[in-house]
């Protein structure tokens, strides 16, 4: 009876072990090697870290990345101020600042400062992008044509290459700019989501709808862009030559694009609120019938009606842009050559 009982128990653990070796490999594994899930961990984290880098290595993808990520970080900012100056300057009525704001925030609450700032994002995003890219691109190939022209002034190769990033931008997204400044003008009362403004948009106007005001858009954003990127780059170009220094601290930057965009808003804002009218219905798109038409009706300060708050918008928003986007694109190029 023993025997038997012995046996079976030496069968038992037989079977027990022949049926798990593999496990209680693992197991012994394991125990003689903790730490191999951490650097299988290590060596994804590495893998990944190198596809990073070699994205990075194109100068494409770090305009792209630092130029939306400056658009999104400055618009966010300064939406508040956006809305209020977009109802400004599409409105008839004598009005100031502080009675749009007041009147949003009693119809849809403080966060109605922020309608419309997700269709802005998502338009900065790319547009942002492009422009900043466009405008490498541009600045980088004008000059072979301008030479043909016997135009060699780096300053002329600087605005002109802003004027046609901006463009560019402009008729790649115009749709979103055009949902965009609806919905800071009309959405803010009626607290309705992006998707459901867009379709109501198509559904009352259709599809071209989402493009009225394009050609007096186009007109505008060209000495807008213009001026904005080139007083900036010419800024940033006689800072390097008085220094002799390649690296410009972020102050500068930042000082350099306030002024920049401090003088792009006091040139064109006349055509920014013929634009912004035609884009809601307010006005006719073509921009020589349009301006007369608000003299007659409204005086010469129709034209610049909002454009205290728009500089006080715009000046600290192309800052906290280009010192973004030299922030971010400063970091991207020690990452990639890291």
């Amino acid at each position: 009876m023993g025997r038997r009982l012995l046996w079976r128990l030496l069968l038992c653990f037989l079977a027990a072990v022949g049926a798990e070796p593999r496990r209680a490999s693992v197991v012994a594994s394991s125990a003689l090697h903790p730490t191999a899930p951490l650097q299988k961990a290590n060596t994804l984290r590495i893998d990944a870290t190198k596809h990073v880098r070699r994205l990075l290595r194109s100068d494409a993808a770090r305009h792209l990345i630092a130029g939306a990520t400056a658009g999104v970080v400055s618009n966010t900012i300064v939406a508040p101020l956006d809305i209020v100056r977009l109802n400004l300057m599409v409105s008839k009525q004598q009005t100031n600042a502080l009675k749009v704001a007041t009147k949003i925030v009693a119809d849809g609450g403080f966060f109605a400062l922020w309608q419309g700032n997700l269709a802005d994002v998502i338009r900065t995003i790319p547009a942002s992008a492009v422009r900043f890219y466009s405008f490498a691109v541009y600045k980088a190939t004008l000059p072979a044509y301008l030479a043909l022209a016997c135009i060699t002034a780096p300053a002329v190769t600087s605005v002109l290459a802003g004027g046609f990033a901006g463009m560019t931008a402009m008729a790649l997204l115009f749709p979103l700019e055009t949902v965009r400044t609806q919905m800071a003008t009309n959405g803010a009362l009626n607290g309705i989501s992006m998707l459901a403004f867009t379709r109501g948009l198509v559904a009352q106007n259709g599809l071209h709808g989402l493009y009225r005001g394009l050609p007096a858009s186009l007109i505008s954003v060209m000495p807008y862009f213009g001026v904005r990127f080139g007083v900036y780059d010419i800024l940033r170009r006689y800072h390097i030559a008085v220094t002799g220094s390649e690296i410009v601290p972020s102050k500068f930057s930042a000082a350099y694009g306030f002024a920049a965009g401090f003088s792009a808003s006091g040139l064109t804002f006349p055509m920014e609120v013929v634009r912004r009218r035609a884009m809601v219905g307010a006005a006719g798109s073509n921009l020589f019938k349009a301006v007369p038409a608000i003299i007659r009706a409204e005086g010469i300060a129709g034209l610049y009606k909002g454009y205290a708050i728009n500089v006080v918008k715009v000046a600290p928003a192309s800052a906290i842009t280009f010192f973004t986007y030299e922030t971010v694109r400063k970091q991207l190029d020690s990452f990639a050559n890291g």
